[in-house]
């Protein structure tokens, strides 16, 4: 990969942060792909492996102590080879990061640095919005530009409705229909790319992102598969993370499909998504209204004249639910971790003072032998 560090993304942000940590030795580069421990960076005239210390490997609960795809590392070359070691990775714009699956607290960096994230979808069988309105929820806590792509639009004959479905649930999210195998309908997406800029793909396996992605590089490069007929559902083609350059300028990260997606518990991304529901829960006649048929319900009155559809409520209660579960646990954690923390330093601090007094009983001993000899 050799587009020069502008072209990899580099900016002002990122020079000063590896200045503020380089000693002179120090080499920038960008992660393109992560490898069982390993990472696949480029400098920006060349392609290279960098690892972590050993002992940098210990200790960590969340993945996001540890550099993704997209980070920006300050590496040292290793004596006598041509790998490198991570001394320091710089400060990130940008990240998006889930739940762990099967675990309740532990999160997992995804993507870092990106300047917008394509959140993708098919307009095949496995269409739906609350899908949609999950992903926003989630992805708003990165705090980058979002752009809803859906894909597949040749597939539809009913696109003006979706397309004011969607709209309906996408607040300010601009909402883009394209097929990737039609170049002239991938037009309103090349606007988000550009020299220095990195857009990453989000969606659930099958929906079209390393089409995409192929259409963007102008060439057949990842592979791609058909989805089952019987249900419509994605087969997983991508299985790990990386970042591609593409020939008009900017990069692509293609994500692997992620079929369960849970909130993390931080961020307002469920009140971002849901912005006219909490708008019309303010306008309710009760503060204390729970919205289950009191008088003056803001909440009943838009369901029943049609303002607000029923099933956009529902996802609203849901996906709030889950937020919360999700922070107390979190806050949990960060609370134990805390106290552990406070546990190693106090066993710390008292054998640091018990070998600060034995020192001084050792010092006073080879006083008295000293004057005694004497």
């Amino acid at each position: 990969m050799n587009i020069g560090l502008e072209g990899l993304g580099w900016n002002e942000w990122f020079q000063k942060e590896f200045d503020a940590v380089d000693d002179g030795t120090l080499t920038p580069a960008r992660v393109i792909r992560e490898n069982r421990g390993e990472y696949v960076v480029s400098t920006g005239d060349a392609t290279a492996i960098a690892r972590l210390p050993g002992v940098e490997r210990l200790g960590k609960m969340d993945s996001a102590a540890y550099p993704t795809v997209g980070d920006w590392l300050a590496l040292e070359k290793v004596e006598n080879g041509e790998d490198f070691l991570v001394r320091s990775f710089l400060a990130r714009y940008s990240l998006f990061e889930r739940k762990v699956v099967g675990d309740a607290t532990r999160h997992q960096s995804i993507v870092a640095n990106f300047d917008s994230l394509f959140l993708v979808t098919g307009l095949d069988l496995d269409f739906n919005t609350a899908r949609i309105q999950r992903y926003l929820s989630l992805a708003w806590n990165s705090r980058r530009e979002l752009v809803i792509v859906l894909n597949k639009a040749d597939l539809r004959d009913d696109l003006p409705e979706i397309l004011e479905a969607v709209r309906e649930v996408a607040g300010e999210v601009p909402v883009h229909a394209v097929s990737a195998h039609d170049r002239s309908t991938l037009d309103c997406l090349f606007e988000y790319l550009g020299k220095g800029k990195t857009v990453a793909l989000l969606g659930s396996s099958g929906v079209g992102k390393s089409s995409l992605v192929n259409a963007f590089l102008g060439e057949d490069k990842l592979l791609t598969q058909q989805n089952r007929a019987a249900d419509g559902r994605g087969r997983h083609t991508t299985t790990w993370r990386e970042l591609q350059a593409i020939p008009t300028g900017g990069v692509l990260i293609d994500l692997p499909g992620m079929r369960e997606l849970q909130l993390t518990g931080e961020g307002d991304g469920v009140d971002k998504t849901f912005e006219d529901v909490e708008a019309l829960m303010l306008e309710c006649k009760f503060r204390n209204c729970r919205h289950e048929g009191e008088p003056g319900c803001a909440i009943d009155a838009a369901i029943k004249d049609g303002r607000l559809a029923a099933s956009r409520y529902e996802q609203f209660l849901k996906l709030s639910q889950e937020h919360a579960i999700a922070k107390a646990r979190r806050e949990a954690r960060d609370k134990a971790i805390a106290a552990r923390r406070r546990q190693v330093n106090v066993k710390e601090g008292v054998a640091k003072k018990g070998k600060t007094r034995r020192q001084k009983n050792a010092n006073r001993s080879r006083d008295l032998i000293d004057g005694a000899n004497d």
